[in-house]
């Protein structure tokens, strides 16, 4: 009688036979096997251990009386060759995949010069400290902030109250509704105004021409007037209208007096040029005025008392220094004027006397003072 995996030579005589080849398939076996990290990292593709390991086994156990035919064989390594081939695609285009993440970041350089619209509501808590988030108030209303983690949940509400019209910073301490501080990361604001009739969603956008890109723990941000902003919370491109204006370069304006609206201050090695901070008011009122620098966060603040406002042109010296007394950083600072009427005006003017490059940006020298201007912000030119 014969029976699978065995020849029956008589009743004596009684012989196993092995596979045709077993030696060899076992040699082929051990060829494929892998330490544990490269077996763990080949199972998260196809399954090539597993198809490897199935092949073996098929032909270690086949009936030695009936093996299987060549032409079967050639077919299941062809599976297995198409196998490494998908592997090795697979492989190509996750290179692919990483290469175009790190080019668009790169392409952020092509946005220069170009008007942007983005979704200006994110912030950056790094070693416990948050970013500076900021809102327009068109009207006075009652104001609620969300803010939320980068999967949506909800981790803090402010709620600042009934706010008049004007520019609001988010004022945020980097703790959870808890108390407890939230862990370091990427958040988003939003920011609900009621005006009587319920609370509803405030735009949180910002639309600007594209000054240069600054890279901040290795990822790029837009500078939109010393306003960061990250490219992919763009929503809308355009080239910026070509008039007298943007159609100047820097050389343009020399010796041409122009108007701005409100100067920057350059720290550089620790002196700071610039003249004092300028603003215009129609009658006495309180005023708040804001240093930022240039990733938007308020280095120092001061308000003043209508009784120490006056009619007509008030000049504040700054004089380098954060709200704690000690020297800022090198760097290029704006400032904000903030009126109880919310008409408090900044527009300065001057002959430009000279182009100032600093971390690959042009800026005006202008005005008696030599004041640094955004070209930007030039307003007119006589």
């Amino acid at each position: 009688m014969i029976k699978k995996g065995h020849i029956n030579k008589g009743e004596d005589d009684m012989t196993t036979v092995n596979a045709t080849g077993n030696a060899s398939l076992a040699k082929l076996a051990d060829s494929y096997k892998t330490n544990d990290t490269e077996k763990k990292k080949e199972e998260d593709y196809l399954g090539r251990e597993a198809f490897l390991k199935m092949l073996v086994a098929q032909l270690q156990n086949q009936d030695p009386l009936n093996p299987m035919e060549g032409s079967d064989f050639s077919a299941q390594l062809a599976q297995f060759s198409s196998l490494e081939q998908l592997i090795n695609v697979n492989k190509s285009v996750e290179s692919m995949a990483a290469a175009f993440e790190k080019s668009s970041e790169t392409d952020a350089s092509t946005l220069i010069g170009k008007e942007v619209t983005g979704n200006a509501n994110s912030l950056d808590v790094t070693s416990g400290e948050p970013s500076i988030g900021r809102y327009t108030l068109p009207k006075e209303a009652d104001v609620m902030v969300k803010i939320s983690d980068s999967e949506g949940n909800v981790v803090r509400t402010l709620y600042p109250g009934q706010q008049t019209k004007g520019d609001y910073k988010i004022d945020w301490d980097g703790k959870d509704n808890g108390g407890s501080v939230v862990a370091d990361g990427a958040y988003t604001y939003e920011v609900l105004a009621n005006t009587g009739s319920g609370y509803a969603t405030l735009p949180t956008t910002i639309t600007g021409k594209v000054d240069g890109v600054t890279y901040q723990n290795g990822k790029a941000y837009l500078d939109i007037g010393g306003v960061l902003l990250s490219p992919d919370s763009i929503i809308k491109v355009a080239d910026v209208k070509a008039d007298e204006k943007t159609s100047m370069t820097a050389l343009d304006y020399l010796g041409k007096d122009i108007s701005y609206s409100g100067h920057l201050f350059s720290v550089q090695g620790g002196e700071l040029s610039g003249s004092g901070i300028q603003f215009e008011l129609e009658n006495q009122e309180d005023v708040v005025i804001e240093v930022i620098d240039s990733q938007g966060n308020v280095v120092n603040s001061v308000e003043l008392t209508a009784e120490n406002t006056a009619v007509g042109k008030n000049t504040i010296n700054w004089d380098g220094t954060d709200s704690s007394g000690n020297a800022v950083s090198d760097g290029v600072y704006s400032y904000s004027v903030k009126s109880a009427s919310g008409k408090a005006k900044s527009s300065e003017s001057g002959e430009v006397t000279g182009i100032k490059y600093i971390n690959g940006t042009q800026y005006l020298v202008a005005g008696d003072n030599s004041d640094l201007v955004n070209i930007a912000s030039v307003t007119g030119i006589e």
